[in-house]
């Protein structure tokens, strides 16, 4: 790797999708964030190989959802170049492209996998030898279809095309400091209007959940934050696409100071985990409790590691 520097433990930061492992369970927080912490290199432990090769599992929601992100990424980049917006059709056979691409691999190549996790795609139900269903794949294909028809239509096109509009940001990995913590906050397209309003556009493939509203509240945080922005001047859409519905939202200081509040919070709990917080040094992994909604846990990328303990001291 170009510029690698090992580091004994990972570094410190924050995020909303962090945050959101933590709360579910904090054995597979571990795992994500410490357990296969160097887990790549050669001369890694057992364990850390392991736990880094699960963290590279998949699923067909995820990887539907990966798909279209890069195919809004690839609209946004034609309609700033001046191009018209593709059609329907031809986005979605970018997303079944990418399906087809890791249903593939997944059955092909599970021997390099095991040698190669970061260059393999791989579900998680074919590494565990788990049935995916017919009604899944059902859902997977109907969702395929829908979810490219409400992308082409959404209304940012229209305003990205105007000539006084400014495309801020893209899918940037961006970070503010909070606390001394770098949180990270990635909107999917930060744009600023003539009339000076910036919105933050976040898609959705799957379900509208309360946690949705969190996050882009957390990127209003960071737009008041990182580019001075009055909070009066922000929007916020979220697009769900599955559902072909727009929400959109405006925010209050009060409400932003509580995500504030509540990112500080979940930052204490978290470092309550650490032997040693100047260098992000956990504790032992029997510190990090698993989670109580055991039948959960065959679905999880980590199973393979909790299963025997799960086994022994069933909930």
């Amino acid at each position: 790797m170009s510029g690698y520097v090992r580091r004994e433990y990972p570094q410190w930061s924050w995020s909303f999708s962090r945050n959101q492992m933590f709360k579910s369970c904090a054995r597979r927080y571990y795992y994500n964030y410490y357990g296969s912490h160097n887990g790549w290199e050669f001369s890694a432990p057992p364990s850390a190989a392991l736990a880094y090769r699960l963290k590279k599992l998949t699923s067909l929601y995820l990887v539907l959802g990966d798909a279209l992100h890069k195919s809004a990424e690839h609209i946004v980049e034609r309609v700033i170049a001046g191009h018209d917006v593709p059609s329907a059709d031809f986005v979605e056979e970018e997303v079944r492209r990418q399906l087809r691409r890791v249903w593939t691999s997944s059955q092909k190549a599970q021997e390099l996998f095991m040698q190669r996790p970061n260059r393999v795609d791989m579900l998680h139900e074919f590494y565990y030898g788990m049935e995916i269903s017919k009604q899944t794949i059902e859902k997977i294909n109907l969702r395929a279809t829908k979810v490219a028809k409400a992308l082409v239509k959404s209304e940012i096109w229209e305003e990205l095309r105007k000539p006084d509009t400014e495309l801020v940001s893209c899918e940037q990995f961006d970070t503010f400091p909070l606390n001394g913590t770098p949180i990270y906050a990635v909107p999917d397209v930060l744009y600023k209007t003539s009339a000076g309003q910036w919105v933050i556009v976040d898609w959705k493939t799957g379900e509208e959940v309360e946690d949705n509203k969190d996050q882009v509240a957390l990127y209003a945080l960071y737009v008041v934050k990182k580019h001075g922005v009055e909070v009066e001047a922000i929007t916020a859409r979220l697009e769900y696409l599955n559902l072909d519905t727009v929400e959109s939202l405006n925010f209050t200081m009060n409400e932003l100071e509580a995500v504030e509040h509540s990112a500080i919070q979940s930052m204490e709990e978290m470092q309550n985990l650490l032997l040693d917080p100047e260098v992000n040094k956990p504790m032992p992994k029997e510190k990090f409790a698993l989670t109580d909604a055991r039948g959960l846990c065959p679905w999880c990328n980590y199973y393979e590691l909790c299963r025997e303990e799960l086994e022994e001291n069933p909930a």
